[in-house]
């Protein structure tokens, strides 16, 4: 009888750890899942207030006089409205978006964004077409070889991106 209610003890204690390990990887998985979910959820609304910047008023003012930019470089750029930085309008519009653009390069750089969103949602080569002849002059005028490269970095993976997709 003893030998019976010992292993009857024994299987409940065998059960007991089996349970409690299945407990355990239940949660641990529940964690890794919630990390995972809320990681992106941070990235959306993180894109979401960007985007909430990119259509302000303000910005697009900005955007629209990058866009309609009509020069080939930075010589032309200062025939048109005189040495940067100073205070004409176009360059406080470059400044701008060029500022906005650098910032996402960095957060994409640093992964806080994702590429398939950002070329999705804020068409970077339209800008960096426009400005980039300007920037890569003005890191020689300026000796900034450094000046705005997370929104060449920016550019290039989108490039990369578009590459993979199509």
């Amino acid at each position: 009888m003893h030998a019976v209610l010992d292993v009857q003890v024994e299987l409940v204690a065998y059960l007991s750890m089996i349970v409690a390990s299945i407990g355990l990887v239940g949660a641990v998985i529940y964690y890794i899942t919630d990390h995972r979910n809320q990681a992106q959820m941070r990235k959306t609304d993180l894109i979401m207030r960007l985007y909430a910047t990119f259509m302000s008023k303000e910005f697009q003012e900005a955007d629209i006089k990058v866009i309609t930019l009509d020069v080939k470089n930075y010589v032309e750029y200062k025939d048109k409205y005189g040495p940067y930085p100073g205070e004409h309008p176009m360059h406080i519009a470059f400044r701008s978006v060029a500022a906005f653009f650098e910032a996402i390069g960095v957060l994409l750089q640093k992964r806080l964004v994702d590429i398939d969103l950002v070329y999705e949602i804020f068409f970077v080569s339209q800008r960096w077409e426009k400005l980039g002849p300007i920037i890569h002059d003005l890191r020689k005028e300026l000796d900034n070889p450094e000046y705005m490269d997370k929104f060449e970095y920016l550019y290039k993976e989108t490039q990369r991106y578009k590459a993979q997709i199509s």
